[in-house]
């Protein structure tokens, strides 16, 4: 069943500087859930609004102006942030920046596809199934 319902409290974290993809990227990912979510242009930005809110899901670009997300991911796991950390990359799977990125905290890490947006989903559902 496809349209499991969002739980109450349940709101996700997109941070990622390109404009391009902050439009595109919720449209195959958070909109098929139907995830209500909010966007960050970059890593300080994300750490800000995780002060104000408590989010249970972040996907999280690591290439980004300001606060890397590689050093976002750090800071909001030291913080005891226990929510799904998902960090996206255009790096391929086992180059040193990719790894780096997954070693600082994240749950998994995708890559700018289609095939990244599917896993997303499938991970905002996990998300949804475990969230309390």
């Amino acid at each position: 069943d496809d349209m499991s319902e969002v739980p109450e409290g349940f709101r996700a974290l997109y941070v990622e500087d390109d404009m391009f993809l902050q439009l595109t990227m919720p449209l195959t990912t958070f909109d098929i859930v139907s995830v209500p979510y909010d966007k960050a242009g970059d890593g300080q930005e994300a750490l800000d609004m995780c002060k104000d809110t408590k989010y249970a899901f972040v996907l999280m670009d690591n290439e980004m102006p300001n606060v890397s997300g590689k050093e976002a991911v750090k800071a909001l796991r030291d913080r005891g942030f226990k929510g799904m950390i998902v960090g996206i990359t255009g790096h391929a799977e086992g180059s040193d920046e990719r790894n780096d990125f997954e070693a600082v905290g994240l749950d998994a890490c995708v890559e700018k596809d289609s095939t990244g947006s599917e896993k997303v989903v499938e991970l905002l559902k996990q998300a949804m199934a475990t969230y309390a």
